[in-house]
């Protein structure tokens, strides 16, 4: 499942949490979702058990993501360059 996760304006101009979901997705899913990400500094993506997210503002200038991998209730968190993580995203659509 691919989940895109953010904060949007409400009429009201009160920040909502917001979650788009797509069971079935594909490369071209992908591309719009990191394309958002790269956009925008409050996302995230998750990609089955995998989340890529920005961490700070440092690193979203700096183009650096930070993705946690889970397995059931542990997870690993590393560092990477959004470039790779777009790449390793890619990979996993096909």
């Amino acid at each position: 499942m691919l989940i895109i996760k953010y904060e949007r304006r409400d009429f009201f101009n009160n920040r909502v949490y917001t979650e788009d979901k797509k069971q079935n997705y594909n490369k071209e899913d992908l591309k719009k979702a990191f394309l958002y990400l790269s956009r925008t500094y409050d996302t995230s993506i998750q990609i089955d058990d995998i989340i890529i997210y920005w961490n700070n503002m440092t690193e979203y200038e700096n183009r650096i993501v930070t993705v946690r991998y889970y397995d059931s209730l542990n997870y690993t968190e590393v560092k990477k360059s959004y470039d790779k993580a777009k790449k390793e995203g890619y990979a996993i659509a096909l």
